[in-house]
């Protein structure tokens, strides 16, 4: 090993591979919850067992879609730093804490969907998810940035995440008032995710065809 390439820093391949693990084993933990009556097959009432397995298929659907958005923008804003640093690993791995959770919140609002304190807690646990998302796109931008600081289109994304993260918390105590409100709101914030924001390509990153944008 050359001196050059001791001193060269890590990239961020490895942060990405280990929250994809992370991110798959969430996933695999919240369809295994997803458990029909044993007697389904057996003489069992079809409309009770669907009655009761809907709310938790829809919650478990809303749950993935979540994380499959935030396995997409992850490696997006990555992106936007050349190197990983401590920081980034640790603001990574608070990322990851929170997510490690969803599968518990997803039980929860599953078990009892139409409960104020379920809902809020599955509001809570995507509000704090939400806020660890945007803290972790501010480090990674702060590393690739000159003056370590987001440029123009990175700051306008930050405030979209930012405001759409206001909704999940104002979901939090509006569920006492109306769940069907805060799931309104669960509703709403995936569906803004959708529409793909273009992001500038940072500079190690270039190459002819990338010069122009990458999905966000």
């Amino acid at each position: 090993m050359n001196s050059e390439s001791a001193q060269t820093p890590p990239g961020t391949g490895r942060i990405e591979t280990f929250s994809d693990g992370v991110m798959a084993i969430l996933i695999t933990i919240m369809v295994l919850e997803l458990k029909l009556p044993a007697d389904l097959f057996h003489g069992g009432d079809l409309a009770q067992v669907l009655a009761a397995f809907w709310p938790k298929l829809i919650v478990y659907a809303l749950s993935f879609l979540m994380i499959a958005i935030i396995l997409v923008n992850h490696h997006m804003i990555l992106r936007a730093a050349p190197h990983s640093t401590n920081g980034l690993y640790w603001w990574n791995t608070n990322l990851l804490f929170w997510l490690s959770l969803v599968p518990l919140a997803t039980a929860v609002l599953g078990n009892a969907p139409v409960e104020p304190a379920a809902v809020a807690f599955y509001g809570t646990i995507l509000t704090v998810t939400a806020v660890s998302f945007t803290l972790l796109h501010r480090c990674a931008v702060a590393i690739g940035s000159k003056t370590g600081k987001p440029n123009d289109v990175h700051r306008l994304i930050i405030l979209k995440d930012s405001i759409f993260t206001g909704f999940y918390a104002i979901s939090v105590p509006l569920a006492f008032v109306s769940v069907y409100a805060s799931m309104t709101i669960f509703l709403i914030v995936p569906a803004a995710y959708f529409f793909p924001d273009y992001v500038p390509w940072p500079h190690p990153w270039r190459t002819a065809r990338s010069a122009r944008a990458f999905w966000r």
